[in-house]
């Protein structure tokens, strides 16, 4: 039986029913319609082809159609199947193109790291530099105008974020932290409460920039991380404080500036908010005993805030 040599190498049994359908399309797109004479011709160019006593490449077959066509009357449909063959070979060769970026990219052949917080050479740098491949082709092939596609291509315009072109583009965005961390936010799989300390603070800037990173390509930035971190600092050393209040708290509360002072602590960060700039004369003006409670706060606030800022380096980083 007469075998047919692939492109890729395999061999396989000759099919003259292929012949006949290129053969038909070719008269269909120049007649419009499938005649009888089309259907006779089909019949007859692939006949010849199955009499022949090698074996033949697909480039071979497809000379041998075109040959044969040429010498009938009907050179225009000769044409047609000329046309219709440089496409499909246009085609092939990129399929073929894709398919040698991706494979490239997979088993990290020609590493060029182009974005610094990615290692191409690692899975997550390989799957995500094939899929980029994928998607440049996609956009260059169905998002844009010809013209748009060839001038990329030629180096006459440059279309940044290529692979992104075709889901939108979303590159750098200062996000709202001070929104976030006050009101909460979604993740899709959970809602996430507002930060009550400078410690869940910066895990959820963490978070944040994580899950913004995932939804978009680009530049994350905060324009303002430490004014935004002031409030949940405050809250952390009021929390602090409470703690160091318990070691000197009199179990009668008979002074009524103490029991007032620790009221407003207990129950309303207010205090904090609007009379920080005079802290140290409410505690160190009229009861020295609580400069412990407050030294305490203070220290243990410092210690906080450098280990939630080492954390987030940490998360950020690795």
């Amino acid at each position: 039986m007469l075998q047919v040599l692939k492109r890729d190498g395999r061999k396989v049994n000759f099919d003259k029913n292929k012949i006949k359908i290129a053969v038909l399309k070719a008269f269909e797109d120049v007649d419009g319609e499938e005649t009888q004479y089309a259907k006779e011709k089909s019949r007859a160019i692939a006949n010849y082809v199955e009499t022949l006593e090698k074996n033949l490449t697909v480039e071979e077959i497809q000379d041998i159609v075109e040959e044969r066509l040429m010498a009938s009357n009907r050179k225009d449909v000769a044409r047609s199947y000329i046309i219709y063959r440089n496409d499909r070979n246009r085609e092939r060769e990129k399929n073929l193109q894709i398919m040698k970026d991706i494979s490239e990219k997979i088993s990290a052949k020609n590493v060029q790291n182009q974005n610094a917080n990615v290692d191409e050479k690692s899975f997550g740098g390989r799957t995500g530099e094939a899929t980029s491949a994928v998607m440049k082709k996609y956009a260059l092939d169905n998002c844009m105008s010809e013209m748009a596609r060839n001038n990329h291509l030629n180096n006459e315009i440059y279309i940044h974020d290529l692979d992104s072109y075709a889901v939108g583009q979303h590159n750098c965005l200062s996000l709202p932290f001070d929104k976030l961390l006050s009101n909460g936010f979604n993740t899709r799989q959970t809602d996430v409460r507002p930060a009550n300390s400078v410690n869940t603070a910066f895990q959820l800037v963490a978070v944040i920039f994580q899950l913004q990173s995932l939804q978009q390509f680009g530049g994350v930035s905060a324009t303002h991380l430490d004014w935004t971190m002031v409030p949940y600092v405050r809250k952390s050393f009021i929390k602090h404080w409470k703690d160091g209040m318990t070691y000197i708290e009199s179990e009668t509360c008979d002074d009524e500036h103490f029991c007032k002072m620790n009221d407003l602590i207990s129950n309303d960060n207010s205090w904090f908010l609007e009379e920080h700039p005079s802290i140290d004369d409410k505690i160190y003006g009229n009861h020295g005993e609580w400069a412990s409670a407050y030294d305490y706060a203070y220290d243990m606030t410092r210690k906080e805030i450098q280990q939630a800022v080492e954390g987030m380096y940490h998360n950020l980083r690795y």
